[in-house]
């Protein structure tokens, strides 16, 4: 049987106003210490769970926050979930997660039923679908409780981004200073680069095209099926033919995992790393490190991130709209890949 407000009172000897009131952190609760632990103590011991519908339908906040997130998001996106998911709870927050691969439909539904169940504000991570001509956080911006993650349309003021230019032409400025001549974007696309670019991948192109030399060339490999065999195989096309006809010594990889792929295949054809082709990826993830060269990196704070997403919403919860943060900086993190 479910334990009730009532049956806590009962356990502590309080009336079940009191109980009501410290359990809920209400500012009116006078309690002791002692009489606060005891109530505490019967709620743990009975397993109560406030009824969140209740405290909505007294006009309380439900201290939930929703998120939106691709089921096939990066491993980056999710690690800054989970900077959200601990900057909720130390702020007295939990969070609800939808899901869904390429499906905004499904998000947009997901989103209308968070609201129903009376979240105070929404995260979004999943709102840029070129292939399907639809971009969420243009249809969920007059939402004044929602917050954008990553990869939002320019001039969005409920949005945390990154600055991916400035970090792309770190990466370049980086490579050329240190002697590689003609630096190289390898991206990842579903139908080898003939279709409408993510934010993401629209931002790192156009800030590759800025900062490199003239005549850079921009590689992108086929994503589809995502298997590391045939993401190899197009890596020794690329170290075959295309990279020598065009005289590419280093490339800018979209992660890390891709950089591995191809930092594999150049020291299977011989090709010494740094000494001979100079090599940065994307993210800093573990894999990295763990390389036969360690690989440079491009990286942003994850957990700054989160603590400014969450910062951002709790403010539009509470009515403050005007808040807004600038984009967060890339970080270069230098190791042996990219140092002649």
């Amino acid at each position: 049987m479910v334990a009730t407000i009532r049956d806590v009172a009962a356990k502590a000897k309080v009336s079940f106003q009191l109980a009501s009131a410290v359990l809920g952190n209400k500012k009116y609760a006078r309690a002791s210490e002692a009489t606060r632990k005891k109530i505490t103590d019967a709620a743990r011991n009975l397993g109560y769970v406030p009824n969140v519908s209740a405290k909505i339908l007294r006009g309380d906040a439900s201290k939930i926050i929703g998120v939106l997130i691709d089921s096939r998001a990066p491993e980056s996106t999710f690690s800054i979930l989970a900077e959200i998911e601990h900057c909720a709870a130390l702020a007295g927050y939990r969070i609800l997660i939808a899901q869904a691969h390429d499906d905004p439909e499904k998000l947009l539904e997901s989103c209308k039923s968070l609201r129903q169940n009376g979240v105070d504000g929404i995260i979004s991570f999943a709102h840029d679908y070129p292939l399907l001509n639809c971009r969420l956080d243009q249809q969920l911006g007059d939402d004044p409780k929602i917050v954008f993650v990553l990869n939002t349309t320019t001039g969005n003021g409920s949005a945390v981004d990154v600055d991916i230019a400035g970090g792309m032409k770190c990466a370049v400025d980086h490579l050329l200073s240190n002697g590689y001549r003609t630096p190289a974007l390898l991206l990842l696309s579903s139908t080898g680069g003939q279709e409408k670019l993510t934010q993401s991948k629209q931002k790192r192109l156009d800030g590759f095209l800025d900062s490199a030399p003239a005549g850079s060339r921009v590689f992108c490999l086929s994503a589809e099926g995502n298997t590391v065999d045939g993401l190899a195989e197009q890596c020794r096309t690329l170290i075959r033919e295309d990279f020598p006809a065009n005289r590419v010594d280093a490339v800018i990889a979209e992660n890390d995992n891709l950089a591995a792929i191809l930092m594999k295949e150049l020291l299977a054809a011989g090709i010494r790393i740094p000494q001979d082709f100079g090599l940065v990826g994307w993210d800093n993830l573990l894999i990295g490190q763990c390389l036969p060269v360690k690989l440079t990196t491009l990286y942003y704070d994850r957990k700054k991130i989160a603590e400014n997403t969450l910062c951002m919403l709790l403010d539009r919860i509470n009515g403050n709209t005007g808040s807004s943060c600038g984009p967060f900086e890339l970080n270069l993190i230098v190791r042996e890949s990219s140092q002649k």
